[in-house]
């Protein structure tokens, strides 16, 4: 199995996107992306692609890619991981 685990973070609108890629033991790679929205609470939401891409940065720039889309379509956020409470 060649390569390792890749990561990504990119600041887009309120949220902040972070794709990790997976090599596979077949050839190629696989990603999941998770959505961070800021306020109040961070609210973190995990997708998994299921896809294959040929190479590491495809994989990586189609999570972003799919991370734009979800923010700009609207998703269900979840898992609120700190409350900001002073």
């Amino acid at each position: 199995m060649g390569g390792a685990l890749s990561k990504i973070r990119q600041n887009y609108r309120d949220h902040v996107i972070e794709v990790a890629s997976f090599p596979l033991r077949d050839g190629g790679y696989t990603m999941h992306f998770v959505l961070e929205r800021h306020g109040h609470d961070i609210l973190v939401t995990h997708f998994e692609s299921g896809q294959r891409f040929e190479t590491n940065e495809e994989a990586l720039q189609a999570g972003l890619k799919l991370g734009q889309q979800k923010i700009e379509t609207g998703y269900e956020p979840k898992t609120p991981v700190v409350a900001n409470e002073i």
